[in-house]
């Protein structure tokens, strides 16, 4: 049978999650949920390689005694050495994933340390991308995990992101997905669109999907699911107009750097 087949490929290919991580004190709430990010990425046996940016080194540490389950390492952090911020630490870890997984298929993820509750999904989200015949895969929140999770200022600010590209998508034939979400995963075979882009921020996570669309025919899928937020998140940004003055700056970038990747014609 094809589910039968589908599982087979699953359980014998590596998913490796790549997550770029930065904490200045021990006292970071983010860094709390990186913690427990490492424990759920053991518990659900996936391998999670961190390139991390933070200047102590007791943080790299603990996130890899925190991925240690019955004395089996799942977690492994790098030092950044890419010169950059967030996306030069992102395509240095998709660069290092890519040759972990040397000749073999496999598939590499690539999350927000904090999001805690979006690692149990990896496993089902590979198995649609092999169903599918899929290159990538963008997960997208349900608007009642959405909406109930998120501090409101983020569900609102996300969403008229989200409205406007997939609006510039539907000129261009590109599927509407979720790219404020940040997750994606993708096939091994893929990582070359994300090594030859060179982006700071939110960039280095959409543009490639986008080239590699529309440059190079790859097939990108959506999957829907409840994805929910910690409470601890939700609890700091909400009403705080530092996080509202962040969202209006996200906004204006994506405008700028995904916008123009789905104006810009195709020779």
């Amino acid at each position: 049978p094809q589910s039968w087949i589908r599982l087979t490929i699953i359980t014998t290919m590596r998913i490796i999650i790549v997550v770029p991580t930065f904490y200045a004190n021990l006292e970071d709430i983010r860094y709390q949920l990186a913690l427990d990010s490492c424990q759920e990425a053991a518990k659900n046996g996936l391998e999670m390689l961190i390139v991390d940016a933070s200047p102590l080194e007791t943080v790299r540490k603990a996130m890899v005694e925190k991925g240690r389950i019955d004395g089996k390492d799942y977690v492994s952090t790098h030092p950044q050495t890419f010169k950059g911020k967030k996306g030069a630490a992102l395509r240095e870890g998709i660069s290092l994933a890519s040759k972990a997984l040397g000749d073999d298929d496999g598939f590499i993820a690539f999350q927000e340390p904090e999001k805690v509750g979006m690692i149990k999904h990896w496993k089902t989200i590979a198995e649609k991308l092999v169903a599918e015949d899929a290159d990538i895969c963008a997960p997208k929140r349900s608007d009642s995990s959405f909406k109930s999770t998120y501090p409101i200022e983020q569900y609102h600010s996300e969403n008229f992101a989200n409205l406007y590209l997939n609006s510039l998508s539907d000129e261009v034939g590109f599927p509407h997905i979720d790219w404020t979400m940040g997750p994606i995963v993708l096939k091994s075979s893929m990582a070359k669109h994300w090594a030859s882009y060179h982006g700071d921020l939110w960039d280095m996570q959409l543009v490639p999907i986008v080239k590699a669309q529309r440059w190079h025919g790859a097939k990108i899928i959506s999957y829907e699911m409840d994805y929910d937020h910690p409470n601890s998140m939700k609890e700091e940004e909400l009403g705080i107009p530092k996080w509202s003055e962040k969202r209006l700056f996200q906004l204006n970038f994506l405008f700028e750097h995904v916008g123009k990747a789905l104006k810009e014609r195709v020779e």
